[in-house]
């Protein structure tokens, strides 16, 4: 569902279906369509959307200064399309967006932008972190706290830890209420 808006940015490019929000939508729709017809889960990634960067994620934490309101008019549009698809899941992006939410929180970590992904567009799937083994996700915190933040940020599976034992001692922290949620 990224779209595919900034020419240098080192993720995106071929792994969009372009620039236009209503195209994107699309074909995303069709794409999820396809593959949850023949029993694949499709994934909308990486909400609310990763084509603005200019930062490798894999590397380190990427941050679009671009206000709220600009993000939910256009780049949020195929992730609203996707959800109207009945996409099985949805991959928040490891970017801060402090014009939506001034924590600096990464969208993973947002109460804030998976709130609006479950209140405002409607979406009650499966909500699954990018992989924690990239430079995004532990740039502001340690992997155990990081999959703290993400769980009760709204999140409900973790990708990748490298540090499995450590995830799993600091899921401790995270409510039984909030764990039986994600499950």
């Amino acid at each position: 569902c990224d779209l595919d808006v900034e020419p240098k940015n080192p993720i995106v490019q071929t792994r969009s279906f372009g620039a236009d929000p209503a195209g994107v939508g699309r074909h995303a729709a069709a794409w999820i369509k396809g593959c949850q017809e023949h029993f694949v889960m499709a994934c909308a990634k990486h909400f609310p959307g990763h084509g603005r960067t200019t930062t490798d994620s894999h590397a380190g934490l990427p941050i679009v200064e671009a206000p709220a309101a600009d993000l939910q008019q256009t780049d949020v549009a195929p992730f609203a399309e996707a959800v109207k698809a009945g996409v099985a899941s949805v991959m928040p992006a490891f970017v801060a967006y402090p014009g939506w939410d001034p924590s600096g929180a990464a969208a993973g970590f947002s109460p804030v932008m998976l709130g609006y992904l479950r209140k405002e567009i409607g979406f009650d799937g499966l909500v699954v972190t990018d992989a924690f083994i990239m430079g995004g996700a532990t740039a502001a915190a340690p992997e155990g706290s990081a999959a703290v933040a993400a769980l009760n940020a709204g999140c409900d599976m973790l990708l990748y830890p490298t540090d499995w034992a450590g995830v799993v001692q600091s899921l401790e922290a995270v409510s039984p209420d909030r764990i039986e949620q994600a499950l």
